[in-house]
């Protein structure tokens, strides 16, 4: 009988860099910052850890024989450990009878520690996934990670704090992702779902590794009831990650998209102008300023990026080198962080319309649409994408991959109001919702504050009443 499990340092790695991004440093019960480490019958090593609302689970590339083990571990003994240890060492789980050790070296010599267990039945069971597993194209895992870093992190959007997996079009899907101010979509996927899911940002998802391998899979578990919420399941060679979706109705972002016709100016960005526009963007003057404002200013062969504080009278502007633009001469303000995004996922393609539409940045089947800073100020708001009308012949449209979105123009009728409620409109009235959610849980939240104060109050009185009633039985006629 081999009561040890041994636990590769660089595999040990791979496991605690994605369990500490899963696991918070602070949790509300102890079992939460445990990792459970389990062997099978079988040999198979498994490493397993929770935050309740999704579960990861690491196993380890080669079976180890012996008694079937399932113990769990404090996170951060482990973690301990594995900073103790060398590349070439091995942290090995001892467990013998209630005793449970993990050895490793220290400085050379060998140390025994207590392990500080608790109970495998204070452990969440993780969720069935019994639905058929769709292997994932190349591209997706990257198009998700991008999805997730243009998230909103505001607790009132929460259907916006999600990447969308958007199935409603059978012949287009796309990957999804937005805070309400800039949008990205990537198309050419294919997903096991029907309609729209939204995948819950997490921190595990882009920085455990999970997605880095192009033989990831998505299994979509459907809830008991039709109406009941789905389980997703992301599973490479040695991950598994499963976590429920965001309930909710994600918004028609397509309507927020311009479509690109003529009379737009397009700038073609080379890699290193790129790259020139990463290092100069975060030092431009103004990124003290409320909207950390840049402007583009695109003249007959040439692309400035300018910024300035708000004292400065002048703008401070930079030529950006080896770029090729098509159309008339524009500009437009941007917040910088904004577009920083869009040119770290490698979007080389800018279409500027004037400098109160949005920005379209775009590349092969990804794109990014940014709402403009009004350079006059805030009072004047930014106007919402109009109806889309079929385009003239001779209108030429950017080159997108297939599935294409129909080749439709942009033109404004300010006669006719937008029957259909634009995204960032659709954003607000959830918002205002929320907000009256929240009243009205705090006018409930009164009342039964209020409740257990008068029924504290009639314990007290009954209690007084009681004491009463005794001394009167004591009492001797």
């Amino acid at each position: 009988m081999n009561p040890e499990i041994m636990l590769p340092v660089p595999e040990l790695k791979q496991a605690l860099t994605g369990f500490n991004k899963l696991i918070g440093k602070k949790t509300t019960l102890p079992v939460l910052s445990c990792i459970r480490i389990t062997r099978q019958k079988d040999g198979l090593v498994t490493l397993q850890g929770t935050d309740l609302d999704a579960h990861a689970t690491f196993t380890l590339n080669n079976t180890q024989q012996g008694e079937a083990v399932d113990v769990l571990v404090p996170l951060e003994q482990l973690n301990k450990a594995f900073k103790c240890s060398a590349s070439k060492d091995s942290v090995a789980l001892v467990c013998e009878g209630k005793n449970t050790k993990l050895r490793y070296n220290l400085g050379g010599n060998p140390v025994h520690q207590s392990v500080n267990t608790i109970e495998l039945d204070q452990w969440p069971p993780m969720p069935t996934i019994t639905a058929p597993a769709t292997p994932l194209p190349p591209g997706f895992g990257e198009a998700l990670k991008q999805a997730m870093a243009c998230c909103s992190d505001n607790p009132t959007r929460q259907v916006l704090r999600g990447a969308c997996l958007d199935a409603r079009d059978a012949k287009a899907h796309y990957v999804v992702g937005t805070n309400g101010q800039f949008l990205y979509s990537a198309n050419s996927f294919t997903f096991p779902v029907k309609d729209a899911i939204i995948v819950p940002d997490s921190k595990f998802i882009t920085g455990s590794g999970l997605l880095d391998s192009e033989s990831c899979s998505l299994t979509v578990q459907p809830g008991k009831k039709p109406s009941g919420v789905k389980h997703l399941c992301l599973q490479n060679k040695q991950w598994q990650f499963v976590t429920k979706e965001i309930d909710g109705q994600y918004p028609n972002w397509k309507q927020c998209v311009p479509m690109i016709n003529g009379s737009w100016t397009l700038v073609k960005l080379s890699p290193a102008a790129i790259e020139q526009l990463l290092a100069v963007i975060p030092n431009l003057p103004g990124k003290d300023m409320e909207h950390q404002t840049i402007r583009l200013r695109m003249a007959t062969k040439e692309l400035w990026v300018e910024g300035r504080n708000k004292e400065d009278k002048e703008w401070t502007k930079v030529a950006v080198t080896d770029v090729r633009i098509t159309g008339k001469a524009k500009e437009i303000c941007l917040n910088r962080n904004y577009l920083m995004p869009a040119l770290k996922f490698g979007l080389n393609e800018l279409a500027i319309q004037d400098e109160l539409s949005p920005m379209v940045c775009s590349k092969e089947g990804k794109r990014m649409v940014i709402m403009p800073v009004n350079p006059k100020g805030p009072q004047t708001a930014t106007p919402t994408p109009q109806p889309i009308t079929p385009p003239k012949p001779e209108a030429a449209a950017l080159p997108e991959r297939t599935p294409e979105m129909p080749k439709t123009t942009v033109k404004p009728e300010p006669a006719k109001p937008d029957p259909t409620p634009s995204l960032l409109d659709q954003i607000e009235q959830v918002k205002e919702s929320a907000k009256h959610l929240v009243r009205d849980l705090t006018g409930l939240t009164d009342s039964v504050k209020q409740m257990e104060k008068d029924r504290r109050l009639n314990e007290k009185e009954l209690e007084n009443a009681r004491a009463v009633l005794k001394k009167l039985q004591q009492v001797s006629i």
